[in-house]
């Protein structure tokens, strides 16, 4: 008799444990272990060329937060320096979803992207500290693409002036450059391809 009190005394203490422990659990908060809230992962979509804006928009739609970081690029374009906004990295969005509340075929059709990335079977997951880091590069990010201004020295690398000082002019175009070289106690003005030479370094 006195076993069979016992055997109950330490199923009921071992019930209430376990209860005990359950509610704590329960009671417990969840963390999400990429660093986001409960129930939202960010993930990488690859969207077509030029279509990161597109996606956006449309998965905002969707109600599905998405972001791309961007930087401002130095460029010649039609002759001309100009900055332009362009994506830091191209075709790629993140988008941070929600399994109980988005619908993930409906992510992947929408316009603009192509779908997930993935990580051999899984999809790419980012965590939230990364896309706080990009957010925070974009606001103060400042990308010079190198090219040379009017009077600037340059080294030439083409096959016929290769290693020459020249003095940068103005850009011919979108890929090509005057430059202005001195040959034989002379000076000369040249055209070359921007890939045919680079800023001359201190």
């Amino acid at each position: 008799m006195s076993d069979s009190i016992s055997v109950t005394k330490s199923n009921t203490q071992s019930n209430t444990q376990s209860n005990t422990h359950a509610q704590t659990a329960a009671e417990k908060p969840q963390k999400d272990p990429f660093g986001g809230p409960i129930g939202t992962i960010w993930y990488l979509l690859y969207c077509k060329a030029k279509g990161e804006s597109k996606a956006v928009m449309h998965l905002a739609n969707q109600s599905v937060e998405a972001f791309y970081p961007k930087v401002m690029v130095t460029k010649v374009l039609r002759g001309k320096r100009q900055t332009v906004e362009e994506p830091l990295f191209p075709n790629y969005v993140f988008a941070q979803l929600d399994h109980g509340k988005h619908n993930f075929t409906s992510v992947r059709s929408t316009r603009g992207v192509i779908g997930f990335v993935k990580q051999g079977k899984e999809y790419q997951k980012v965590s939230s500290s990364l896309i706080n880091v990009f957010r925070e590069l974009q606001s103060a990010a400042q990308v010079d693409s190198k090219l040379p201004k009017t009077g600037d020295k340059v080294t030439v690398h083409s096959a016929n002036y290769n290693n020459i000082q020249a003095i940068y002019q103005e850009p011919k175009g979108e890929q090509r450059a005057m430059l202005l070289i001195e040959l034989i106690n002379k000076p000369v003005l040249v055209e070359l391809d921007n890939t045919e030479f680079s800023l001359a370094s201190d």
